[in-house]
């Protein structure tokens, strides 16, 4: 396979150097005549020098209008100063665009509601350490500031190097030969308070540049810092925004003991807690351009990032301990909203927003995922214009990053272990050191069934509830009087007793160390032809190698001088792995009878030791009670650990259990590579008033993949070992048509046309992952049992295939004025989507016991979405006269509508939108500018989405974000040339992301974003 690839980049290097000098010796007196038709040409597009909203706003619609595709733009309104404070939030004001928001930034991008779309940096493929697995556009790691503006591609061109289904992002940079001879410098600083984590966080961004006529230097940087908070609450998940991996019903694990004839969804628990992400971001690009020769300029691009991400949560969760779900929650009188169908097993089902809770768990925990992400992106450009009628460009691009991401774990549980509450016994048996509490010695070595929770509940009738109904959750049964080992007392007063509290695990699993790498070398060319209605030719080709490797491992620890090992270490795992038992660091027998939770254990017994001992919440950590959980009501408080201990979870683990290593989960990790071979050629055609292109690009690929096959889990974790190596190697190829056609109705007026064939390469993940297994504790023989399981990665996949179609019609009203409307269908043709099959997966003791459920990615077909986007920008000195009041005053509206269906129904019988997918997006911009005063006020929103498709576990509901909208505000003063002052409000009316599950009544969670506000100061000299 690398021979192949070396002979493709061989094959584009020369061919670029073949042609170059076909172009270096073309005839001088045609140079001349060309190079006047160029010059024609050329001067049809407006130069706009931009500063301010109504220039920027006009640059965009330049964009716009001088497009020979379908394309929006977004235009810096100075160096340093995108529309938003984060390039995914200024997509959104685009007409067919939608973002996603992680800790109330925004996120993953999707045009026209599919994410599988593709990112360039300047015209070519970009890497970006959030991204190195993915086929999606996320700009997490991404400062706005080094950017001068993005173009969002709607239809599709052969000549273009982007893929997408849907369409394609172009970021751009700064060159030198965009700024002003001789020297400039631009400056700012800014700080930034969030409304939740009450944290003032900094950001400096500088630009230098210097050019003389025929060369230049140009190095702009960011650094910043920020503190970003979000409140969660609702269906337990602690994965990033939230989930319902975990819901099953009250009929799974066993017939319901309450006699119930109608499921209802069981959440595995419930939970409010608080978000925190420290993140220190350093950015740094780098231009050069100069020309190096009459008809030959030379361009030189690096751009560099450098990020890392302390992301934490703490709080309360309340939850069945993976030991039931039949017996765990239930509606209280009004809790079922009325919401009622019948899956298709021809059981009847109900939703429900209001439960109680059976005490099987209360518990703190605090979870951290540190993440350290960097990127390089390298240009080399050769470009070749002699003033011929063949010009071109010769491009060497490599880019490589890397993600790794340690996770910690750690909770303290208030429920009694000992005695009294729903989940005791049978063993809980320790060393002698650890008999500290009376407890009766029993051991031949002193060991004892020991009290690891002396001060906790030990109680097991109450009741918790949980109402989702309102605005926001409320919880209750706090008051309730309880035994313990403290005595009679409230549970809240349990809860405000750290005495009260133990650990039950430390964790630290799903690390991952990410590597990628894409190299291009690829050759374009275009051929102006002096008459005819194909005014020019674009041809060339590219190569591009693609590699990804990825492992992902857990931090665990050997037990028992070495007999065991563990990633769960955890009080109710014991130390009792095939070989342990006689050995003395593992456990002990019994010297007499004894009577523990109601049975005879005999003399002679062997008792294994647990994992854990007795460990109260702060023996190896600091501690704090935690109150404040957002809009959530009615819990008293919790005592957490500190997210700081685990800064270092390697190090912690290290010295808390005297030992720790590296163990692969081969399931896990992957390696694929992946290299294309493309060439194109494109005819550019102008007849009077109609102008386009058509076109043809080949791609040819060759795909790699190496999964780990996988063995038996090793003990007390979800850890498959590494059993060998699957390697699969295919090839397929596409050919993609593509026609975009533009009519000048009239003087202001355009009408476009498009039709083309893209193809989009799945998340390599959806290729390469292997195998997971999902193991619970089993209360019948307390230990870990198969329960579920994942096969993320599928190397026959096919990858997303469409026929897009587009129309529109395009009105300009002014230089910042402008009315549009456009409709499109997407055929889709292949794609992926998530399914589940069954696997009778063998438990540890290698009984099969099954089969369970074990979710995966599976090929669907069959989908289209059809839309209309309809819009219009006004600057009102347009259409007023300049000395008037309202003149200065301007708008921007859109709105999106996106429909879509698929193979797959929701629970009614309808058909399910493709997910991500929002059928209504609005935007509203009113912005005002005077002098060197400016402001605007931007409103989004978008109705509905679907995150997930249902499994059979939750009787296929689905879930769902409910309408989110957000409001943001920015002001700005120019004091002088070369000072601006401003201020910047994001999601200003404290706007909270709620989902549902099927139906909007049955709430599942929340994610409540806080206001950010920002105030800075530019500099331009």
């Amino acid at each position: 396979m690398s021979h192949n690839k070396m002979n493709k980049c061989a094959v584009a290097v020369k061919l670029g150097l073949m042609v170059g000098t076909v172009a270096f010796t073309a005839p001088v007196f045609a140079q001349q005549a060309q190079a006047d038709g160029a010059q024609q040409k050329e001067q049809q597009v407006e130069v706009i020098q931009v500063r301010g909203i109504r220039a920027s706003t006009a640059a965009a619609i330049n964009t716009k209008r001088f497009g020979t595709s379908q394309v929006d733009g977004i235009t810096a309104q100075d160096i340093g100063k995108l529309p938003d404070v984060t390039i995914a939030d200024s997509l959104q004001r685009i007409t067919g665009v939608q973002i996603e928001r992680v800790a109330g930034e925004g996120g993953p991008v999707a045009i026209r509601g599919l994410p599988q779309i593709d990112t360039t940096l300047n015209g070519e493929v970009f890497l970006s350490a959030t991204t190195i697995d993915s086929s999606r556009a996320d700009y997490g790691d991404l400062p706005s500031q080094l950017f001068s503006g993005v173009d969002v591609f709607k239809s599709g061109e052969a000549k273009q190097s982007a893929k997408g289904i849907s369409g394609s992002i172009d970021l751009r940079t700064r060159r030198p030969f965009d700024m002003d001879e001789g020297f400039t410098f631009a400056g700012g600083a800014e700080a930034t308070r969030g409304s939740i984590s009450k944290e003032t966080d900094p950001s400096v961004n500088g630009l230098f540049s210097f050019r003389e006529d025929k060369w230049g230097v140009l190095v702009s940087a960011v650094t910043s810092e920020a503190n970003l908070a979000t409140d969660y609450n609702g269906y337990f998940d602690t994965s990033e925004n939230g989930g319902i991996g975990a819901a099953n019903n009250n009929f799974t694990w066993g017939a319901n003991p309450r006699g119930d004839k109608v499921r209802h969804v069981v959440p595995q628990g419930f939970a409010a807690f608080n978000k925190q992400e420290e993140r220190d971001r350093n950015a740094f690009q780098a231009s050069f351009q100069a020309e190096v020769a009459n008809g030959f300029e030379l361009i030189a691009d690096y751009f560099y990032t450098d990020q890392e991400r302390f992301n934490a949560r703490s709080g309360f969760s309340q939850n069945n301990r993976w030991y039931t779900f039949n017996d765990y929650a239930f509606p209280t009188a009004n809790g079922r909203t009325g919401d009622k169908f019948t899956d298709k097993d021809g059981n009847a089902w109900e939703a429900v927003n209001a439960f109680q809770l059976r005490p099987w768990r209360m518990q703190s925990f605090t979870q951290v995922n540190i993440n350290e992400e960097k990127s390089r992106n390298l240009n080399l450009q050769l470009k070749i214009d002699q003033g011929g009628p063949l010009k071109g460009d010769i491009r060497v691009t490599r880019a490589d990053a890397s993600h790794t991401m340690r996770h910690g774990y750690g909770e303290g549980d208030m429920l009694s272990i000992d005695k009294g509450t729903l989940v005791t016994g049978p063993g809980q048996f320790s060393q002698g050191a650890n008999c500290k509490n009376g407890e009766a010695i029993v051991g031949v070595n002193g060991g004892c069934f020991a009290r690891f929770s002396p001060g906790g509940i030990e109680d097991n009738k109450f009741l918790l509830t949980y109402d989702a109904s309102g605005k926001h959750p409320v919880f209750g049964g706090f008051d309730q009087i309880v035994n313990g080992g403290a005595g009679a007392r409230s549970v809240a007063a349990y809860m405000a007793d750290l005495n009260s509290y133990h650990i039950g695990a430390f964790s630290s699993e799903g690390n991952t160390d990410t590597n990628g790498e894409i190299n291009t070398v690829s050759t374009k060319w275009n051929y102006e032809f002096q008459e005819g209605f194909v005014k020019s030719v674009d041809f060339g080709i590219r190569a591009l190698e693609r590699s990804v490797d990825r492992a992902d491992f857990t931090y665990t620890s050997d037990f028992g001088n070495g007999c065991d090992i563990a990633q769960w270490k955890a009080v109710d795992q014991y130390i009792n792995s095939a070989g342990c038992e006689g050995n003395p660091a593992a456990g002990e027998k019994l010297k007499v009878d004894t009577v523990f939770d109601g049975q005879v254990i005999k003399a002679g017994t062997w008792m294994p030791y647990t994992l854990l001992g007795p460990t109260r919440l702060d023996k190896y950590t600091s501690v704090s009670y935690q109150t404040n959980f957002g809009g959530v009501q009615g819990i008293p408080g919790v005592w957490v650990i500190d997210p700081s201990n685990f800064r270092d979870p390697r190090a912690f683990h290290e010295k808390t259990f005297g030992n720790v290593k590296r163990v692969e989960n081969a399931g896990a990790s992957y390696d694929v590579g992946l290299d294309e071979f493309n060439y194109f050629a494109q005819a550019n055609f102008e007849q009077g008033i109609v102008s386009g292109n058509f076109g043809i690009k080949v791609i040819e690929t060759e795909l790699y993949v190496k999964q780990n096959l996988t063995g038996q889990n090793l003990p007390h974790s979800g850890l498959a070992p590494d059993a060998g190596d699957a390697v699969t190697t295919r090839t397929y190829t596409d050919y993609l048509p593509s026609l975009n056609v533009n009519v000048e109705a009239a003087e202001d007026v355009i009408l476009r046309g498009a039709f083309s064939k893209n193809m989009q390469p799945l998340d390599l993940m959806v290729w390469g992952g292997g195998k997971s297994v999902g193991m619970t504790i089993d209360g019948s023989c307390n230990c870990l049992r198969v329960r579920n399981g994942n096969l993320t990665g599928n190397p026959s996949l096919n990858p997303w295939r469409s026929d897009n179609f587009s129309l529109s019609a395009e009105y300009y009203m002014g230089s910042a004025s402008m009315a549009y409307v456009s409709t499109y269908k997407i055929d889709i043709e292949s794609f992926t989507k998530s399914g589940e099959i069954m696997v009778d997966e063998p438990d540890l003791d290698g009984v099969k016991r099954g089969p369970w459920p074990f979710t995966t990615q599976v090929q669907g077909d069959g989908g289209n979405v059809t839309g209309l986007e309809i819009g219009g920008r006004l600057a009102l000195n347009d259409v007023l006269d300049e000395g008037s009041f309202l003149s200065h005053f301007g708008l921007d509206a859109n709105y999106t509508l996106s429909k879509s269906k698929q193979d797959k129904k929701d629970v009614l019988g309808k058909e399910l939108p493709f997910p991500g997918m929002s059928e209504d997006t609005y935007n509203f911009v009113v912005w005002y500018e005077q002098g060197g005063f400016s402001t605007r006020l931007a409103w989004n929103s978008r109705s509905p989405r679907l995150i997930t498709q249902g499994s059979d576990a939750v009787g296929g509901q689905s879930l769902y974000q409910d309408t989110y909208s957000q409001l943001d505000l920015s002001v700005s003063y120019d004091y002088d040339d070369m000072t601006s002052f401003y201020v910047n409000g994001s999601n200003i009316t404290e706007e909270f992301q709620q989902t549902y599950l099927e139906f909007e009544s049955q709430k599942a969670f929340q994610n409540v974003y806080e206001a950010r506000w920002t105030a800075g100061v530019r500099v331009k000299f």
